[in-house]
Parts: C-alpha cells; sequence; structure tokens
C-alpha cells in the first residue's frame, strides 16, 4: 500500500492494521487551493479536519474588530474546528491558507465510523489527541510565563521558517505582541 503521511503520523503512535489503513484512506480529499481561500468561515458547522501537506493556514477569531490568531498549521501539520466538530454548533473560529496548499481533508462524520470499526484506529486518534490537549497546555503556559523574545522563539521551533512565510500581524497576533513589537525582536533592538 502506498505511504500517506496522515497513516504514518497515526501509525507512530499506535500501529494501524492494513484493513484501518485501507479505510482510513479511502475517506481522503486531496485538493489544492490559493492563498487565502478560507477552509472555515465564521458562524458555519465545522464538519471537516483538514491536513496541510504542503502550505500555511491560520485558525482565528474576531475579537472586538480585531482578527485573532491562535493556531497555525505548516507543512505535514493538521488544523480544524474542533469544538464545532463536536458540538456541531456554529463556529466562532474561521480557518484561512496563508499560502497557496495542498490539503488533505476529510469529513469528521467518516472518520468517526472508521474509528468505531477500527479499534487500532480509534486509539491512536485517542493518542493524537492527548497529545494536542498537551501542547494546548504547553502553549497557554508558554504566554503566561515565557517573553516575548522566547514567544517568538517558540513559535520558529514549532513551525520552522514561518516568520519567512507569513505576515507579521498573524504572528504577532498568535504570541500576543504588536506587530512593531515583532519587527523590534526581529530585529534584535529589544
Amino acid at each position: 500500500m502506498e505511504t500517506n503521511p496522515i497513516i504514518e503520523i497515526f501509525s507512530r503512535v499506535h500501529p494501524l492494521s492494513y484493513e484501518a489503513r485501507k479505510e482510513f484512506i479511502s475517506i481522503f480529499q486531496h485538493r489544492s487551493y490559493a492563498k487565502k481561500v478560507k477552509l472555515l468561515e465564521y458562524g458555519h458547522v465545522a464538519d471537516s479536519l483538514f491536513y496541510i501537506k504542503k502550505g500555511l493556514a491560520r485558525a482565528f477569531y474576531n475579537r472586538e474588530g480585531t482578527e485573532v490568531t491562535y493556531y497555525f498549521a505548516i507543512d505535514n501539520q493538521f488544523i480544524g474546528a474542533v469544538p464545532s466538530l463536536f458540538d456541531k454548533q456554529p463556529s466562532h473560529k474561521a480557518i484561512q491558507l496563508i499560502e497557496d496548499s495542498e490539503v488533505i481533508q476529510f469529513a469528521y462524520s467518516d472518520f468517526e465510523r472508521c474509528c468505531s470499526q477500527h479499534q487500532d484506529l480509534e486509539i491512536a486518534a485517542r493518542k493524537i489527541s492527548s497529545l494536542i490537549i498537551l501542547r494546548e497546555q504547553e502553549r497557554n503556559e508558554n504566554l503566561r510565563f515565557f517573553s516575548a523574545r522566547e514567544r517568538f522563539e517558540l513559535l520558529e521551533k514549532q513551525y520552522p521558517g514561518i516568520s519567512n512565510r507569513c505576515p507579521l500581524k498573524y504572528l504577532a497576533s498568535y504570541i500576543g505582541i504588536s506587530p512593531v513589537s515583532l519587527s523590534r525582536i526581529r530585529a534584535g533592538i529589544q
């Protein structure tokens, strides 16, 4: 069977049977999108998860008229509006591509069906969910306890090369500082 980056990620945390791999791959939709395309609009109910095979995306919400970026997915990372997927309520967040991107997407309902039929896939999904929760907790702690420079360095470590691919206003928003402060950090002034 042909290797697939999503299957490789799931298999790293828990071995998957041939049958689980085959069924999981069957729900994937490969798409190419232009930059600025929104994979999810505000107020829409999320129904899919997205894997950014090549490219860059951000998840953001609107706070008092200002877009606040809270998550990035860059080359070989997942993105989705998880609360809306779970509760089937309109999302107060949006997902937008920052670059032309190659995306693998799959309907969450199809994924749940695959998990219910393949315990090995369900175990891998649970382990990945736990890792995502830990990563989000770490990010929240970083925002509270690290300096702006340290948060920028962590951003670069988590998303290598992102500062050369993404508008500074999105990066600044993500680490909780102004674009001017981020420019100073990048220039080594601060």
